[in-house]
């Protein structure tokens, strides 16, 4: 790849231990991958499930912001995988309330291609991740009847992890220089991800509509490294503004579920200004949700499936996933 060859030229062009043209690459990219693993595994942000689909071969549409081949291939090398769990706790008056939350989530994409061009058939692979764990809290307050409003606070402690297979000669001569450096190594992170959220309840405190805008900001840096390369600092924000409808039919015929469709946008910025290929992009979906608490099953609130659409990014297209302790 071009790129590749791009950096071993400022690899060999770079003096002392200074930060060199290389070092701020890596820099940007790895940054670039905390931030988005917050993103990507914090909820509705950017859904990913177990079949994805373009959205132009179900309407017979050619838009390419709605989905593609090429977005659809991205999608498929994602893997995602989110495990939330929260308590509620009434805090002094009736309207607020103190919700105490943890996760673990992964973030990893795999890529078969040939770093550097080759006559050889082989490919090589590039296995990226990133782990996050992260614990929190959140205040909320019923300021009306009408408007809701939280406060919160998250820190993650996450890890960035590259393993690369050099599997042609070429790739192979390449190895040496750029392993530990660019390839084949890990990097530690944390991350304080403060958020507000307004919430206005249309027609009330029992509506079925919901509009909501919610703010998150992310600071954080590297620690145990031994590269300036992995020196790093993300810094990133996003803010979604956006409508949720649950659909009041179901739950009074049908105690323990729950039908809700949401749609939102979302603009970026910092080191997701260009993580996602645009500074905003749109998601809009629909569930199905089945409340488990009654069956007793540990940290299990709720399981359910959901069609998701993403519209506007690098990742748009539409997927069919699964839901577990939807908020």
């Amino acid at each position: 790849m071009a790129r590749y060859l791009i950096l071993l030229f400022c690899l060999f062009s770079a003096p002392g231990r200074a930060a060199t043209p290389l070092d701020n690459v890596i820099r940007l990219g790895l940054a670039e991958s905390y931030a988005t693993a917050v993103l990507l595994t914090g909820g509705n942000a950017v859904r990913f499930g177990f079949w994805d689909f373009n959205p132009n071969d179900v309407v017979g549409l050619e838009n390419e912001d709605l989905g593609s081949l090429e977005a659809q291939q991205i999608r498929q090398r994602i893997r995602t995988f989110s495990l939330p769990y929260t308590w509620n706790t009434p805090l002094g008056e009736k309207d607020n309330t103190l919700v105490l939350g943890v996760k673990a989530a992964y973030l990893g994409q795999v890529q078969e291609t040939q770093i550097v061009s080759s006559n050889n058939l082989a490919k090589d692979s590039i296995d990226s991740s990133v782990t996050t764990l992260t614990a929190g809290g959140e205040l909320r307050h019923r300021a009306t009847d009408h408007l809701g409003l939280a406060v919160g606070m998250n820190l993650n402690l996450q890890r960035y992890r590259n393993s690369t297979d050099f599997n042609t000669p070429e790739s192979q001569a390449l190895a040496p220089l750029v392993d530990g450096l660019i390839t084949n190594y890990s990097a530690n992170a944390w991350q304080a991800e403060p958020h507000v959220r307004a919430t206005w309840f249309v027609g009330g405190r029992d509506t079925e509509v919901k509009l909501i805008s919610d703010f998150h900001y992310m600071r954080g840096r590297t620690f145990d490294t031994d590269r300036a390369a992995h020196e790093v600092q993300p810094e990133a924000w996003y803010w979604s503004n956006g409508v949720r409808w649950r659909h009041p039919y179901v739950t009074r015929f049908l105690p323990g579920q729950n039908v809700w469709m949401q749609a939102s946008r979302y603009d970026l910025g910092g080191d997701l200004g260009d993580a996602l290929g645009n500074h905003y992009y749109y998601e809009a979906g629909v569930g199905w949700l089945l409340d488990v608490r009654k069956i007793n099953i540990p940290f299990v609130d709720n399981v359910g499936i959901g069609i998701n659409l993403n519209y506007g990014s690098v990742l748009r297209g539409g997927t069919l996933v699964l839901l577990f302790n939807e908020k």
